[in-house]
């Protein structure tokens, strides 16, 4: 097999030597010529297995172009012999440093110079056959013709070497049709995703995985994930970069059902910890509203309806209050059969949180009487609900481990619910604590007193009738106008 190599020369005499090589070489070695400005530009479209530099004058220039060379990822194996005068002695040193395979002092001996390019050529051949090893495509490519997955081998600059077939399986293009219509993510010069990768295999990393979002042919897109490895040569130089890309397309979306069906269970900062970390910490509350929703009559309806409609006509009311809740940054805690209960001020803390679950409660009592009025002139049966709000500090946390649950504990929520227990159908019942936020805001009836169970307290109790005129958008006082709403968020 042939072998070339590039001689560098700017003398006549030296070009007379370079003739006089061609001739002895014998067609083992296939000659070509540069001048100094072109030599890394022949050397990256020529790759030559050797270049022999005249040194003549040694200068600057001569300095940088070795470095080029020792620079660029596609040269920087390529064994350089430099020839010096016998008076250069001196600048061997330097140029040995700069990465010089070897040296001949001239006058030239060609059968010296032979000798050193053999001896090269063998020990260039010895020290990248580890790196060959990993790098044969052919052996690659029958190893994974057949497979679904896509092989890349690139340069560590991000320039592909060479893929198999199951690229353009995943893809739906070839790797030339690709290139001209997308940008790929990995594999480009100005992939920062694949500088990462790079600066982690110079540091000592292995294995590198990788998540990348593509579009196929015909516009759909589809996730990949890409295990990328690094091929070093004898010498622990990033040589190249291999890379085996799986379709993930159908896991993430199983993992996207996954965390959908986590944020209906849990709120979202809870649920993200636990994705992360696999635990959630527990925490306490200063400041929290606990609102609590309860049918009255719901025990009566059971002896009246099929299962089929009350259990539709609960799950109608609860996605509502759902949806109401969700808009006032209030966070659902769970049902207790026909019960609601809800939060305000957590997970994440606030102190507008008495103000939005009354305005929450506000919308929940309204939607529940034009229902009422609805079914009455149908004929239907009535839902009656009652609500009881109370703010104080509370305790929040996970509790269970196959079925996720956050909930919250304290006499704040006991207080709650015998707000919830103490109201009137179609009234909202709060304590003298959450009165004493929304006094200046809100219409209020004050109720009188009521003797805790099993302890001293006695809480005063009040019915929220409406927002002040002033504050209100309409005339049942139900939503706040933006003059409340600037009040609002300065809390």
């Amino acid at each position: 097999m042939s072998r070339t190599v590039l001689v560098v020369d700017e003398s006549n005499g030296n070009g007379e030597q370079t003739g006089r090589l061609s001739n002895q070489l014998n067609g083992s070695w296939i000659v070509q010529r540069a001048n100094r400005e072109e030599t890394l530009q022949k050397a990256l479209s020529l790759r030559p297995d050797c270049i022999i530099f005249d040194s003549s004058q040694p200068c600057q220039q001569h300095c940088q172009i070795l470095k080029d060379l020792h620079n660029h990822i596609h040269t920087r194996h390529i064994p350089v012999v430099m020839l010096f005068e016998e008076h250069q002695e001196h600048a061997i040193r330097d140029f040995v440093e700069l990465g010089l395979s070897d040296f001949l002092i001239k006058p030239l001996n060609m059968n010296e110079l032979l000798l050193r390019m053999e001896s090269i050529s063998k020990r260039n051949n010895h020290e990248q056959a580890p790196v060959n090893k990993h790098e044969w495509p052919n052996h690659l490519s029958i190893v994974a013709k057949n497979t679904a997955n896509a092989v890349a081998i690139i340069f560590p600059d991000g320039t592909i070497d060479w893929v198999n077939k199951g690229f353009e399986k995943m893809y739906g293009y070839s790797l030339e049709e690709y290139k001209q219509h997308h940008q790929h993510e990995i594999y480009s010069r100005d992939s920062n995703r694949l500088k990462m990768v790079v600066d982690h295999f110079r540091e000592g990393e292995q294995v590198f995985t990788l998540e990348h979002e593509i579009i196929y042919r015909d516009g759909n897109k589809k996730w990949i994930q890409a295990t990328l490895t690094p091929v070093h040569d004898a010498k622990g130089c990033l040589q190249k970069i291999l890379s085996v890309e799986t379709d993930i397309t159908k896991l993430k979306a199983e993992q996207q059902r996954s965390d959908d069906l986590l944020l209906n269970i849990l709120p979202f900062e809870i649920a993200e910890q636990l994705k992360k970390k696999g635990t959630a910490r527990s925490k306490k509350y200063r400041t929290v509203s606990v609102m609590f929703a309860d049918f009255a009559n719901f025990t009566g309806l059971t002896k009246i309806m099929t299962v089929h409609d009350l259990i539709g006509e609960l799950n109608e009311y609860v996605r509502k209050f759902d949806d109401i809740i969700d808009r006032h940054y209030v966070e659902k805690i769970k049902t207790i059969g026909d019960a609601y209960m809800c939060a305000g001020g957590l997970p994440l803390k606030n102190n507008s949180n008495p103000f939005d679950v009354t305005l929450a409660g506000l919308e929940i009592r309204k939607f529940i009487a034009d229902k009422a009025r609805e079914k009455e002139l149908k004929g239907e049966h009535i839902w009656q609900l009652r609500l009881g709000i109370h703010s104080g500090e509370v305790m929040a946390g996970v509790i269970g481990s196959k079925r996720f649950a956050y909930d919250i504990w304290g006499n704040t929520v006991n207080i709650a619910s015998k707000m919830e227990e103490m109201s009137e159908v179609g009234k909202i019942n709060v304590s003298g604590e959450t009165r004493n936020y929304l006094k200046d805001y809100f219409d209020m009836t004050y109720r009188g007193k009521v003797q805790m169970k099993n302890t001293p307290d006695v809480i005063e109790m009040y019915f929220v009738n409406r927002l002040k005129p002033e504050y209100s958008e309409d005339k049942e006082g139900i939503y706040p106008n933006d003059r409340f709403r600037k009040i609002l968020a300065q809390y």
